[in-house]
């Protein structure tokens, strides 16, 4: 009787700690336009309880950035609110020989979200480029 009560417990204990959690979400993108051979993966562990994402992207098969726009030196990832503007998560850190590049541990104070990756002239332009990599709605 005290180990199934033992595990009831413990059930319940998970159910409980997972409740506030949306758990990660993962996503295989495709890229688009000029990208097409890109891969994206993405994973947000979403946090419904500090309604916070953390995002670990991880691309592979990237064209290099200046043939997606002109004078292009690096690859960003945006997000946005349903009703929001664009904001700059971060760049990936790119590896020309590889032709891939990762942001790991970024964190965005959303719960549901657009996600896009995109080419751009800097690692910190204040709007994206047209330059769009990929592109992803991300929600629990």
């Amino acid at each position: 009787m005290t180990s199934r009560a033992t595990l009831i417990t413990l059930a319940l204990a998970a159910f409980s700690a997972l409740s506030g959690c949306g758990g990660t979400l993962h996503y295989d993108l495709q890229g688009n336009g000029q990208a097409t051979g890109a891969d994206v993966n993405v994973a947000a562990d979403v946090n419904e309880e500090t309604a916070f994402t953390r995002l670990t992207i991880k691309a592979e098969h990237l064209p290099p950035p200046e043939r997606l726009e002109k004078s292009g030196t690096a690859f960003v990832v945006w997000t946005r609110p349903s009703d929001g503007t664009w904001q700059r998560v971060g760049a990936l850190s790119y590896d020309a020989d590889d032709r891939s590049g990762e942001l790991t541990q970024a964190s965005v104070p959303l719960i549901a979200f657009d996600l896009m990756v995109t080419a751009e002239k800097t690692a910190s332009p204040h709007v994206p480029s047209t330059a769009i990599v990929a592109s992803q709605r991300v929600a629990p």
